[in-house]
């Protein structure tokens, strides 16, 4: 059957999330996710950002978030804390080699698999998971919300955190003063995910989309519910 982990991405579509339906998964959450874990009293077993920006805009909450030790690891792509539970993930720039990642020692040389949720995936690889669940792996976000203004190029910044956000499962996951990257989810995101299936399948892994409102078409789209079914231990 093989180890089975669950990937969230941060799309409207987890608003309706059972968080009973995972509680005995492992579970990897994402960039600023990390805001509602408190107020949820859940934690995932795995955490990390694979965006620069991001990285830098949330590196002392990060730090924060690995000093409580209620996250198993931490994955991000500077080099932010001598934890135990934190593992630099040494992020080759995109496109510049085809190597797949597929052992702990790639966190070294790290082929970018072009979004945060892919890395995040093909960490899970590394870490010997052949089963991947997708939660809110939407893929349809607004490129601009309420709230956002340029931040030199190709970047935003938040000048107000917005009373409703489209793009994420809670409306203050970007807030005032935040800095990230513009979503380019059609011509970036999407593609990179398209890649990644196929890397997937070749590899001999798993994975179904669980977003009943996500654009991709490159994964098997089913419900968590059977999805918990098809790989429950």
């Amino acid at each position: 059957m093989g180890k089975t982990l669950i990937v969230m991405g941060n799309g409207p579509s987890l608003k309706d999330l059972n968080w009973d339906l995972i509680k005995d998964f492992d579970t990897f959450g994402l960039n600023s996710a990390y805001r509602a874990y408190e107020r949820l009293d859940w934690y995932p077993t795995y955490h990390g950002c694979f965006d620069y920006i991001v990285t830098e805009c949330h590196r002392q909450n990060f730090v924060k978030l690995i000093n409580t030790g209620k996250i198993k690891q931490h994955f991000y792509i500077r080099n932010i804390s001598n934890a135990s539970n934190f593992t630099h993930i040494n992020l080759q720039p995109w496109k510049t080699t085809d190597k797949i990642n597929k052992s702990i020692e790639d966190f070294n040389s790290f082929t970018d698999n072009g979004n945060s949720g892919a890395n995040a995936c093909s960490v899970g690889m590394c870490l010997g998971y052949t089963n991947i669940i997708l939660l809110g792996v939407d893929c349809n976000y607004v490129e601009h919300v309420e709230g956002s203004t340029r931040d030199g190029r190709g970047g935003l910044k938040m000048f107000k955190t917005p009373e409703n956000n489209p793009n994420y499962w809670f409306d203050d996951y970007q807030q005032e003063g935040d800095r990230y990257n513009v979503p380019r989810g059609q011509v970036f995101h999407k593609p990179a995910w398209n890649d990644f299936a196929s890397l997937a399948k070749e590899n001999n892994i798993n994975m179904v989309n669980c977003s009943p409102i996500s654009t991709l078409e490159c994964f098997e789209k089913i419900t968590l519910s059977e999805a918990i079914q098809k790989y429950k231990a």
